[in-house]
């Protein structure tokens, strides 16, 4: 949904109760396509990277990262987001800044 912009999905992966402890103002999957939408127009060039995902139960952790345009790699800034998943649809999510990445 972030990197194409495209969140008419939003309502398929996200539980109707989503909560982004990150941005709790983002709350519910029409909230999320209205950020989507807002954040692609502000930065369309912010782009989401993920490269590991670890999953146990109903609990998911994801290592990733996020630049902006043509950043290079080593200048991306690396998050992890820890998911809990209910009914088979993303219900919440926490994001954690790498502080010994750039």
């Amino acid at each position: 949904m972030w990197n194409a912009g495209d969140s008419s999905i939003a309502a398929e992966i996200l539980s109707p109760e989503w909560v982004d402890h990150a941005h709790p103002e983002v709350a519910g999957p029409q909230s999320v396509q209205q950020a989507v939408e807002h954040l692609r127009a502000a930065q369309s060039g912010l782009r989401f990277h993920v490269q590991s995902i670890l999953g146990d139960g109903d609990l998911v952790a994801v290592v990733g990262s996020v630049s902006r345009g043509e950043q290079a790699a080593g200048e991306a800034s690396r998050l992890i987001w820890l998911i809990r998943v209910a009914d088979g649809r993303m219900a919440e999510m926490w994001t954690y800044r790498d502080t010994n990445s750039r």
